[in-house]
């Protein structure tokens, strides 16, 4: 996007949804950098021959024509030898990761990843991998349907099906801004069920992050609503006639959630971008900084805690978070490190 609409765009989006305020600073401590990464937009977690890895989707974000890749890093390492490998795999034609998930799907090491192609007919795909061994994967499948207009998250279950939240509706820039203005939500979640796709029915402004679990006997989905700075929460209900989503209430985070991870006793590490004006200059040039923070949301009472909170110069823009051991890492959307924290 060039300058001046990134700028119109930013003023845009202030008006409609505040450019954000007064921001708290909370540190972690043992903060390091694990380079090699551009874009890590978003990261996932496996474990192969009983060593744990970070999954990666890698892609520089601030020239959209390259073509991206994933990596992994070994967490079963010092952290001081904590590499992210380039994975090695078939890679299909004009592939640029954005959202991934892991899942084992009928006993196979199964990550499903989005991909931008920005071709006209087929903008947005998603791309299934199987993993071999080490470093290795193959790419299995394509999947591309109209239905992704603009496919941001997504996550893989175990059975095979695949929920996608899309950022976007089928309307062109203009009507996109249009609809901003009069707060109508075009962009909707969809579902795949391993034959086809279908619409959920829950269109909303700039849908981002999307997880999936189950919660005494019942299936919950959770959906980042980064217009009202809030995660959605709903039961799915299953009949013969198909899927259906009931809503069951709605978490305010205060910032424009963007991915959504478990930690190991259940709660959620959520992570939101509090001025939609510094993340879209920092989209334009690494100079400018754009704040990160970190939330954790408790599984029993949803109360939403501040775990890390930055002002942009120690990791900007920042995506997702992951809990590993006593130690916490985090993505961020331009830059080309991950960072990883102790624990508080």
């Amino acid at each position: 996007m060039l300058r001046n609409n990134l700028a119109q765009t930013a003023l845009l989006l202030c008006l409609c949804f505040s450019c954000g305020g007064q921001l708290e600073i909370k540190s972690l401590p043992d903060c390091q950098k694990i380079s090699g990464v551009p874009g890590p937009e978003d990261i996932d977690f496996f474990t192969a021959k009983n060593k744990p890895y970070l999954l990666v989707s890698v892609h520089n974000r601030r020239n959209m024509e390259e073509i991206g890749w994933l990596s992994m890093v070994d967490l079963s390492l010092p952290l001081s030898e904590q590499k992210p490998l380039r994975i090695k795999a078939n890679y299909p034609e004009h592939f640029r990761p954005h959202g991934i998930s892991y899942a084992k799907v009928n006993g196979k090491d199964t990550l499903a990843v989005i991909s931008h192609t920005l071709l006209d007919e087929t903008p947005h795909r998603i791309e299934i991998f199987e993993h071999l061994e080490g470093i290795e994967w193959k790419h299995t499948k394509t999947l591309e349907h109209p239905l992704l207009t603009g496919p941001n998250d997504l996550f893989l279950t175990e059975s095979g099906e695949i929920f996608s939240s899309n950022d976007r509706g089928p309307e062109n820039k203009l009507m996109q801004y249009v609809n901003m203005i009069i707060k109508r939500g075009t962009a909707d979640l969809v579902y795949y069920n391993g034959k086809e796709f279908k619409n959920l029915d829950h269109k909303v402004i700039l849908g981002n992050g999307v997880f999936y679990r189950v919660e005494k006997g019942e299936e919950i989905l959770y959906r980042s609503v980064f217009s009202e700075k809030s995660i959605h929460v709903f039961k799915i209900n299953r009949t013969n006639e198909g899927m259906s989503l009931e809503f069951r209430k709605k978490i305010e985070i205060g910032s424009g959630p963007d991915n959504i991870m478990q930690d190991p006793s259940g709660d959620l590490y959520v992570v939101g971008h509090p001025s939609v004006y510094s993340f879209l200059k920092h989209a334009s040039s690494k100079s400018m900084i754009s704040p990160s923070i970190v939330y954790r949301i408790n599984q029993g009472t949803d109360k939403v805690d501040l775990v890390y909170s930055n002002d942009g110069s120690e990791i900007s823009a920042a995506s997702t978070a992951y809990e590993f051991g006593k130690r916490i890492y985090i993505s961020q959307v331009f830059e080309d490190f991950l960072l990883t924290c102790e624990k508080p």
